[in-house]
């Protein structure tokens, strides 16, 4: 029966859909330009309620059209992280159809957008971030509640455009967005049964899909050391951590991380400093000054014996290297230090103030159909009908700090995924699972994403079997032709390890990588936290050759 009726679903949607946007329902959001703006692909943009919630709860959307009929079939949905940062930062700054010009907010055509690749949606998501509403008091406390609502969106999105069920999914994120996906892929697989989507792969960018500790500190000493050079970091400074790793036990835990296959399972303490990475910050501005009147936090450490009395301090924990070496870096490259990428300094562009800018002009709002209305506002009531009729443009925030207090600390924050939800999807359902990371992401640094993954289990084996050494280069992410479902250590792949390096190729190498049993990862060079911002061309690679290939990835190296 369910078969029966899920071809009779296919086939009307077929009929309703055709090859081209028309379906009525969809013409209010149509996007025809944007105030000095390159031309644009078809594009949708615009509010949809989301079905269940209370009024005034509406999430904000823009779609675009594939530009490339070769890539028809993929439906790339991205997804910025925060929490609370608008998905218009990560279209503005790499991956979609225009950039900004560098410290202007005149727009140019970007030859990079993923809209080459696929049709391409982004999503203000939860209620409340950039263009989408939220009604009060704030509904999305933790993350279930954001699951829910989005997933009952993604059926109301798909409502009105039927014809995108056919295509592939692929959700795509970064940052905070590795606890999204997870969670937003789990959801779709488990009602399958009453609402069909292809979903084919999940692809996280430097994100937060393991605790703090793995990530961030037990990592710390062995990443200050890898970017001592960049950094200038004295060598009686990087001492300090080397004892720290040792007297805390991060020595072991590396040690166990380095061997290929692991030998087991890798205990890492729950959390040294006893905060989530991501919070530190609101927790140190809240801390009691008493601490600092007294000396015994080393809030500002400039020297090696101030960086350890910060390690072992009181105001953060033991074995805080975290706290400490961030505290650090914070008061020597004082006031332009950027945790998110090491390499910026004070003449480093800030592109979410340019994203805040533009989008926050009532040309642009007009333009993108999300100028707010107060029939959309928990305020609007049957006494006040004119309320409904008024629009008046409002400041746009780039990062709502009040959805990332929210969800970090008053809600519940969500197990790492890494642990449970990751390895089921790939296991148990067969979703492909795609990790990048830039070497310069200080914020949740690649030598902690490596540990973590090592301590995963999925398709009935721990970890990497093989160090994460295979070039891949700035035109071509997967030089070779990996299997999503097998393992890349298979003789086979083995002796094409050596098909494509530097004194064959002249394409410069962007990074290393690795592929086994539906698991993908990527380290990119000279890249930070958000790897498009810097390497739009590489990442443009990345998603060709990796994210929507999938079995037919070819090489080309040389091409």
């Amino acid at each position: 029966m369910f078969s029966f009726l899920y071809i009779a679903f296919t086939v009307i949607s077929i009929l309703l859909a055709s090859s081209t946007f028309a379906d009525p329902d969809v013409s209010q959001f149509k996007v025809d330009s944007l105030p000095g703006g390159p031309p644009l692909p078809p594009s949708w943009a615009g509010r949809l309620p989301v079905p269940g919630a209370e009024p005034g709860n509406a999430l904000f959307f823009w779609l675009f059209q594939a530009e490339d009929s070769v890539y028809d079939d993929n439906l790339i949905i991205w997804l910025n992280g925060g929490p609370g940062c608008t998905s218009l930062i990560g279209l503005t700054t790499g991956n979609g159809p225009f950039y900004f010009d560098n410290n202007s907010t005149r727009l140019v055509a970007n030859p990079y957008s993923w809209t080459k690749l696929g049709h391409v949606l982004y999503v203000d998501q939860p209620v409340g971030t950039g263009y989408s509403t939220a009604s009060q008091p704030y509904p999305a406390v933790d993350n279930e509640i954001v699951t829910t609502h989005f997933y009952n969106w993604l059926q109301s999105f798909f409502a009105h455009f039927p014809h995108l069920l056919r295509k592939q999914v692929h959700l795509m994120g970064e940052s905070w967005a590795g606890i999204y996906i997870p969670h937003f892929a789990t959801a779709i697989v488990n009602n399958e049964g009453s609402f069909q989507i292809r979903l084919r792969s999940m692809t996280i960018g430097d994100g937060s899909i393991g605790n703090g500790a793995a990530m961030a500190t037990a990592t710390m000493g062995t990443y200050l050391e890898s970017q001592k050079s960049l950094l200038q970091i004295p060598d009686d400074v990087l001492a300090v951590f080397k004892e720290a790793d040792a007297s805390c036990g991060f020595d072991d835990i590396l040690e166990q991380a380095a061997q290929f296959p692991p030998g087991g399972k890798i205990s890492i303490p729950g959390n040294p400093e006893g905060l989530n990475t991501k919070h530190r910050r609101q927790h140190r501005m809240s801390r009691d000054l008493g601490d600092i009147y007294a000396g015994t936090c080393a809030t500002n450490p400039a020297i090696a014996e101030e960086v350890r009395s910060s390690i072992y301090s009181s105001c953060y924990g033991p074995c805080a290297t975290y706290s400490a070496a961030t505290d650090y870096l914070t008061t020597i490259f004082s006031p332009c230090f950027d945790l998110y990428d090491i390499s910026h300094d004070c003449s480093t562009i800030n592109s979410f103030n340019l994203v805040a800018s533009y989008f926050s002009r009532p040309e642009v709002q007009t333009a993108l159909n999300a100028l707010p209305s107060a029939s959309t506002s928990p305020s609007v009531t049957e006494d006040n009908p004119d309320d409904s009729q008024r629009q008046t443009p409002s400041p746009f925030l780039s990062c709502n700090p009040d959805i990332l207090s929210t969800l970090l600390l008053g809600g519940q924050t969500p197990q790492a995924p890494v642990y449970s939800v990751l390895p089921n999807l790939v296991t148990s359902h067969n979703i492909s699972l795609h990790l990048y990371w830039g070497e310069y992401d200080i914020l949740l640094n690649h030598f902690g994403a490596e540990l973590i993954l090592q301590n995963m289990t999925w398709h009935g084996a721990q970890g990497f079997s093989s160090p994460i050494t295979r070039p891949f280069y700035q035109d071509n992410a997967a030089p070779h032709d990996p299997d999503p479902r097998g393992s890349s250590s298979s003789s086979k792949n083995q002796n094409n390890n050596n098909n494509n390096n530097p004194g064959t190729c002249a394409i410069p190498e962007a990074g290393k990588w690795i592929s086994e049993r539906g698991v993908t990862y990527h380290r990119f060079r000279g890249a930070g936290h958000s790897v498009f911002l810097s390497k739009p061309r590489e990442m443009f690679a990345y998603v060709r050759d990796v994210v929507v290939a999938g079995d037919t990835v070819h090489a080309r190296c040389c091409k």
